[in-house]
C-alpha cells in the first residue's frame, strides 16, 4: 500500500487530550500560599523579624515628662543665686545643660536614648545580614535561571524529536493514509473485476472459477466499504478518541 498524502483532504479532528500533546502543558508550580512550603517558612521568618524591629520600646513604659515653662522648675542650687549670677549662667550653654540634667526626667530620657541607639545598631546589623542573604539568594537564583534555560532548550529539542517521531501516527497523517487507502482499494476492486473479464475463459469458465471470482470481489468490496465507513465516521466526528 502506497500511503500517498492527499492535500485536498479536510482538516482532521483535534487529538484527544491524553495524546502526546499533553506533554506541552506547563509544569505545576509550588503553591507559595500553602502552609509547609519553603516560601511560607521564609515569609514567617520575615514577618517575625519585622515584628521584632517594629517597636523600639517593647516594654511600653511611659517616660517622665520634662518640665514645662509654666512649671518654673529650677535646680535647688540656683534658686538662691543673684540676678547677675543667673545672667552669667544663661550665657553659658554648658552650664544650662548641666543644670537641665538635674531634673528627674533626664536620666530616664538618657536611658531611653541609649536604648534607641542600641536598637539602631541592631537594626543596622540585621540589614547587613539581610544584604548578605540577598546576595546569596541572588547568586543561587541566577544559577537556577541558567539551569532552567538550559533545560528549556533541551526540552524543546526533545519535544521536536518526539513530534517528528510521532508524525506518522498523528491524526492528520492517519486521515490522509485512510483517504489514500480508499483510492487504492477502489483500484484493487476494479482490477479484480477486470481480471475475470480479461481471462482466457472464452466464455467457458468453470463453476469453481466463477465462485472464486465472486468470493474475491465480495472480499475486496467488503474492505472498500469498511474503509469508506471509517472515513465517514471520521468526517462526522464519530471516531473514538478524537470526538
Amino acid at each position: 500500500m502506497n500511503p500517498t498524502l492527499n492535500s485536498d483532504t479536510p482538516p482532521p479532528p483535534p487529538p484527544k487530550p491524553t495524546s502526546h500533546e499533553a506533554s506541552r502543558r506547563g509544569t505545576p508550580q509550588l503553591n507559595a500560599s500553602l502552609p509547609g512550603t519553603p516560601q511560607s517558612h521564609e515569609r514567617y521568618r520575615a514577618d517575625a523579624t519585622m515584628h521584632r524591629y517594629s517597636n523600639p520600646n517593647p516594654t511600653g513604659t511611659s517616660l517622665p515628662r520634662p518640665p514645662t515653662v509654666d512649671e518654673g522648675w529650677l535646680p535647688e542650687n540656683v534658686k538662691e543665686k543673684s540676678t547677675v549670677d543667673l545672667q552669667t549662667i544663661l550665657k553659658d550653654p554648658n552650664l544650662i545643660s548641666a543644670l537641665a540634667s538635674r531634673h528627674p526626667s533626664h536620666a530616664a530620657h538618657q536611658e531611653y536614648l541609649r536604648s534607641l541607639l542600641q536598637y539602631n545598631k541592631d537594626l543596622a546589623s540585621h540589614v547587613l545580614e539581610l544584604q548578605g542573604r540577598v546576595m546569596d539568594l541572588r547568586g543561587s537564583t541566577e544559577t537556577l535561571l541558567l539551569t532552567h534555560q538550559s533545560l528549556e532548550v533541551s526540552w524543546r529539542k526533545k519535544q521536536t524529536e518526539m513530534d517528528a517521531a510521532l508524525a506518522p501516527w498523528s491524526p492528520k497523517a492517519l486521515y490522509q493514509r485512510l483517504a489514500a487507502s480508499i483510492s487504492e482499494q477502489e483500484a484493487v476492486c476494479h482490477a479484480v473485476e477486470e481480471s475475470f473479464l480479461e481471462g482466457e475463459h472464452h466464455g467457458r469458465a468453470t463453476e469453481k472459477e466463477v465462485a472464486d471470482w465472486i468470493r474475491r470481489v465480495r472480499a475486496e468490496g467488503a474492505k472498500l466499504e469498511a474503509r469508506r465507513e471509517a472515513k465517514a465516521r471520521w468526517d462526522e466526528g464519530r471516531v473514538g478518541g478524537w470526538r
